[in-house]
């Protein structure tokens, strides 16, 4: 096999610029998804910087980088405090390399176990593990998200934990809840926990 050689223009398509990205929240308020909710059930500012566009999930609206399936890498902006809901990734295995900042790593059906990452420490968590993460600092901090699956589908496999599933429901309603389902997070049946 021989190397290739490829335009700047080609070039260009396979490079994020992190000042060009859009949050992807801003993806979901076109579902009808207020961003409210989005953002209470993300952290703050989630940017998609690669993923297959045949990729189902909710962390596939418009990646700036296509990539090769089996594939989604972001970076997640959180002011002090911000997190996530705890939830589970199902099929697909999920890793924070802390880049900017520290972050609590919560994990258990409860949140019950935790760890602390500083700049540059990374954590791998297997699938089907209820976590979360928190930036501990007073200042905004940065985390890179690598979440690999073996098929597309495999990305529609995050559930939230039975007692963030019962407080997004009585704060959002059944109607958000069916719009954030329909994007691939699934939230703890009523009555299962």
């Amino acid at each position: 096999m021989d190397p290739i050689d490829i335009s700047p223009e080609e070039m260009e398509t396979r490079i994020a610029r992190f000042t060009k990205l859009k949050p992807q929240s801003a993806y979901y308020a076109q579902s009808g998804i207020p961003r409210e909710a989005y953002e209470y059930m993300t952290a703050k500012t989630l940017y998609l910087l690669m993923a297959p566009l045949t990729q189902g999930g909710p962390m596939a609206a418009q990646p700036a980088i296509v990539g090769d399936p089996g594939l989604s890498v972001i970076i997640a902006e959180c002011p002090p405090g911000d997190k996530p809901l705890l939830h589970a990734h199902m099929h697909t295995k999920e890793t924070f390399m802390c880049l900017k900042g520290r972050f609590r790593i919560r994990w258990g059906n409860e949140g019950q176990h935790e760890t602390y990452l500083e700049q540059f420490d990374m954590i791998a968590v297997p699938p089907a593990v209820c976590r979360d993460f928190t930036n501990v600092t007073d200042e905004n901090a940065l985390l890179l998200v690598i979440i690999t699956g073996q098929s597309d589908d495999d990305f529609n496999d995050i559930l939230i934990a039975p007692e963030d599933s019962k407080m997004m429901r009585e704060r959002f309603g059944a109607d958000v809840i069916k719009k954030i389902e329909a994007t691939g997070t699934h939230f703890w049946p009523v009555g299962a926990d």
